[in-house]
Parts: structure tokens; C-alpha cells; sequence
């Protein structure tokens, strides 16, 4: 699974407006290319500011449903790629 089958997954499942411009564009969101297929569903990265904030790094779970949690949070890229490549 790469990140283009994670999007449709949450678009066809129970998050349909997670990856929509609008949403991406309100909270200036990137979206990285990493994935982990994990039991029952995948791990992705996002990143995202909120208001004045800076940016942070997400490590996102992915159900085979469409739901997406978040893992955790990072300040730094590099430390959100570490968790995805150790867990």
C-alpha cells in the first residue's frame, strides 16, 4: 500500500474528508510518502499548524475501515520516521 491506496481507503471508508484540499488547506497539511502496513490496518505521516503554533509531525494509524487515530506527535520529521520504522 502506498499513500495514493491510503487516501482512497479513508475517502471510501469513515474518513472522507481527512485527505479533501479544503481540510489539507486549513491546517496547511503535508503528507509524506512513508507507510507501514501494521496488523489490521497502516501507519502514515502527516504533518500540520495550528494557528501560531509550529509545525508537528504525525504518526497516524490507519484502519481497514477508513477510521484514522493519531499515534503520536513529533516536533521534528526525523523523529516521527524513526517511530514508523521501528514500530
Amino acid at each position: 500500500m502506498n499513500i495514493t491506496g491510503i487516501k482512497k481507503l479513508a475517502k471510501d471508508g469513515k474518513s472522507p474528508y481527512f485527505f479533501s484540499p479544503d481540510t489539507m488547506k486549513f491546517f496547511n497539511s503535508k503528507v509524506y510518502q512513508d507507510v507501514r502496513k501494521i496488523d489490521k490496518g497502516y501507519l502514515f505521516l502527516t504533518s500540520e499548524v495550528f494557528g501560531d503554533d509550529s509545525r508537528h509531525y504525525c504518526v497516524r494509524f490507519i484502519s481497514l475501515d477508513g477510521s484514522i487515530k493519531t499515534i503520536e506527535k513529533y516536533h521534528t520529521l526525523k523523529d516521527a520516521k524513526e517511530h514508523l520504522n521501528f514500530h
